[in-house]
């Protein structure tokens, strides 16, 4: 008689947040590390949402029943026993910057390690730093309209960011 146990790991999943824009005369635009993101997640188990969820990793909450931490938790109902949390990541070679050379692609910014939520959608506000080829760099930049125009003194040229776009993709890391 042979006893095989297996061991089975359940991995929480992982949702990265892509952008894409028209740059005109833009280097790049990236948020940086201590930004919010405010997001609409629904039950990854039932119907329910909640809107206007606001995460940062500057923020962490002990998780209730366990030794853990996430940038946010909540209970779906009074009655729940399980937590759903979230916890923000940077992935080595996947999220980044969006770059002039991204012209036409979703380019993950940042990831979103989930667990009995997923982000079903995201409302970009300020925060946003934007680099141009001449130096120029401007902070704090809100792009909740999609779009942001200014003149770059340096090059004496316009700059702008326009029909930014997002979306969630399942991240599955390469074997």
């Amino acid at each position: 008689k042979i006893l095989v146990t297996l061991k089975i790991v359940f991995a929480m999943p992982v949702f990265t947040l892509s952008i894409k824009a028209d740059l005109e005369n833009i280097e790049s635009i990236s948020l940086p590390e201590d930004s919010s993101y405010t997001l609409t997640v629904k039950d990854s188990a039932g119907d329910d949402q909640r809107e206007g969820v606001v995460v940062s990793r500057l923020e962490e909450q002990e998780l209730s029943g366990s030794r853990g931490t996430a940038h946010f938790a909540l209970k779906w109902s009074r009655d729940a026993r399980h937590e759903a949390s979230l916890s923000l990541q940077h992935i080595k070679g996947v999220t980044r910057a969006l770059t002039a050379a991204d012209a036409g692609k979703f380019v993950p910014i940042v990831a979103f390690e989930c667990r009995g939520l997923d982000p079903i959608a995201w409302q970009p506000q300020d925060g946003f730093v934007i680099r141009a080829p001449s130096g120029m760099v401007w902070e704090d930049v809100d792009l909740s309209s999609g779009e942001w125009a200014e003149y770059d003194e340096k090059s004496g040229e316009a700059v702008s960011v326009m029909e930014l776009e997002w979306r969630f993709d399942t991240y599955r890391p390469k074997k």
